[in-house]
């Protein structure tokens, strides 16, 4: 005798629930979609007979209703980068918060990997786009305008975009740096800059030798290695400003992480910090508290990069006017004990 198959389990449909609840589809489908005009007794029992059948909305088929799937993409240059890693957490976080999911692109700084993602991205159902730039040249744009997807550009800010953006007065933090250490008493000063392929890392540098040319002073050295904002880059660099004669009594840097590369080289060095030489970060990442000694930085929040370009771009999905849409943030330097007033006795034997 031949064993008959069992029979496929069939989901719970909204006829189901309709039928369980004692009310209509119609019905149902409101208490799903929060309308209002339903009465709490019938909302209870619809909602308890979701739960008892396990009934799953089918979200596509709503999509295609509503022309919204609730997704959002967040494309970044480099997700190991703990500052874009803290971006990520943020916007993740607040998007989930307004009920919606967000989609994670790692470019790695590669501008062919990066046209990729947005190609990705517009043949998905993505209501919205936040992206770090990889370059300053971004073409792959034209592809988001094409699809008409809406876009936030957040911290770096490709050349030729005037669409809404969020980012950091980096040309003020570049001041911000030169100001602190200028204020302490050091006339000798060093930059270590980030890749000046980036317009924000020509804004850093341009901001802080703006401020030392103020009060008639040298111009600052100006080292950079690589293409990388990674503790390497800074190591590297700091080896080039330590072959100097005399050294710098102070160094800005363009990023923590480069700040703390070049600590390392100063420690290699048995140079001290601050004693020897005073050193600024930017960004504060979280570890910039816990170096020996621990690093004064300009402290950008990535975390209100990501939440303000969220709202930004939630405001245009509702199709609302911006009464602003380039946010700039203002920097805030954060004092700790890496920089203090030069070693004037030192100074005087170099």
């Amino acid at each position: 005798m031949r064993k008959r198959m069992g029979a496929r389990h069939k989901p719970p449909t909204m006829r189901d629930v309709a039928r369980m609840a004692g009310v209509s589809v119609q019905t149902v489908s409101a208490v799903i979609n929060d309308k209002p005009g339903i009465t709490l007794p019938t909302r209870e029992r619809v909602l308890a007979a979701i739960k008892k059948l396990e009934y799953r909305p089918y979200s596509v088929a709503r999509s295609l209703r509503t022309g919204q799937t609730h997704t959002l993409a967040l494309i970044v240059s480099d997700i190991a980068n703990p500052s874009f890693a803290a971006m990520a957490s943020a916007a993740e976080d607040f998007a989930h918060s307004r009920g919606y999911s967000l989609i994670v692109y790692n470019t790695h700084d590669d501008v062919t990997r990066e046209a990729r993602c947005i190609e990705t991205v517009t043949q998905r159902w993505i209501d919205g786009v936040l992206f770090v730039s990889a370059e300053d040249k971004m073409t792959s744009l034209d592809a988001l305008l094409a699809a008409g997807i809406p876009a936030v550009a957040i911290d770096r800010i490709p050349e030729g975009y005037s669409g809404v953006s969020v980012t950091l007065d980096n040309v003020r933090a570049g001041r911000m740096a030169a100001e602190h250490l200028l204020e302490l008493g050091h006339t000798r000063l060093a930059h270590i800059s980030g890749p000046l392929g980036l317009r924000l890392a020509r804004e850093r540098r341009s901001g802080f030798l703006q401020a030392i040319q103020e009060r008639g002073l040298p111009p600052a050295l100006c080292v950079g290695r690589g293409g990388n904002w990674e503790c390497d880059s800074g190591y590297q660099a700091m080896q080039d400003i330590l072959a100097c004669d005399p050294l710098p009594t102070a160094v800005f840097s363009a990023n923590d992480r480069m700040a703390i590369g070049a600590m390392r080289a100063l420690s290699e060095a048995s140079l001290r910090v601050p004693d020897d030489l005073s050193i600024v970060g930017l960004d504060d990442i979280e570890v910039a508290a816990y170096q020996q000694p621990p690093l004064t930085t300009v402290r950008q929040s990535f975390a209100e990069l990501a939440t303000r370009a969220i709202e930004l771009l939630l405001t245009v999905l509702d199709g609302q006017e911006l009464s602003e849409g380039q946010l700039v943030i203002e920097p805030t330097l954060v004092v700790r004990q890496s920089t203090a007033a030069p070693n004037m006795v030192k100074q005087g034997r170099r």
